[in-house]
């Protein structure tokens, strides 16, 4: 399978120019102008995700968070980046990076991470062009605030969460907004819209605070949550035609420790 195949699929489904201004995504190291052995999917590109990809034999890796973000000065092959992109162009593994782009597609994270949820009738939460918009907002089945949180953990495989409310575990949640990532910029729209609970994460003290004062209900899901997009993008790959092996990292990247 040549390496021009994965472009066309994300230049059809996930274009670039999707992504916001800030972001950096698409090929980032290495050509796909290659024939693909294997393509390893990961949230970030760490020294563990570059052992498994040469234990799988994946030449590619498609990650959701830019390995390179900012432009850089100088690689330094004895700091800890330096010798990820040594290693990797050693070893001629290429890198992919789908984010916002992915965030903000159709079919892309905040899709994913709703239909996890459960969520029907699901629309976009804030829309960014005339077709495109940022996060989801759905019916959820009613039940309590206190039997909603450890459903929501349950379904999305969540270790822990933050509960930012002031209103009481007997609120009744209908409709939830989901914003994958750090979505505290949406949380006007997320009550403009009516949602009883909004679902981001990486939300700061200081925006905790303005949600309190809107009257909206926010759960703090963290990051890395964000995991679930390994297992849709490897269907959607595999859906348009790649006929050679699409691993899911088996590598937990979450950096906390909850205690």
């Amino acid at each position: 399978m040549n390496g021009v195949t994965i472009k066309r699929f994300f230049d059809e489904k996930f274009p670039r120019d999707l992504a916001y201004e800030w972001d950096n995504v698409g090929l980032q190291i290495g050509t796909l102008n290659k024939e693909i052995t294997g393509v390893l999917l990961t949230l970030d590109v760490t020294k563990d995700i570059v052992d498994e990809a040469i234990k799988k034999r994946a030449n590619l890796i498609i990650a959701h968070h830019p390995l390179i973000f900012k432009p850089m000065q100088n690689i330094l092959t004895d700091s800890y980046k330096g010798n990820v992109l040594e290693r990797l162009i050693k070893e001629d593994i290429a890198v992919y990076v789908s984010h916002t782009n992915y965030d903000i597609g159709h079919d892309g994270m905040n899709t994913v991470l709703a239909e996890k949820l459960g969520l029907k009738n699901t629309e976009i939460l804030e829309m960014l062009s005339e077709s495109h918009g940022i996060g989801k907002i759905g019916d959820f089945e009613p039940m309590k605030l206190s039997e909603a949180i450890p459903t929501i953990k349950k379904r999305l495989g969540m270790k822990a969460g933050r509960l930012i409310t002031n209103r009481s575990g007997d609120k009744v949640i209908k409709k939830v907004a989901i914003s994958g990532g750090s979505g505290a910029s949406h949380m006007a729209m997320a009550k403009y819209k009516g949602a009883d609970l909004y679902i981001t994460g990486d939300v700061s003290y200081h925006q905790a605070h303005d949600m309190l004062q809107l009257g909206l209900s926010t759960l703090d899901i963290g990051h890395y949550v964000e995991k679930h997009f390994m297992t849709a993008l490897k269907h959607q790959l595999e859906d348009y035609g790649l006929t050679c092996p699409v691993y899911e990292s088996s590598i937990d990247q979450d950096p906390f420790t909850y205690v």
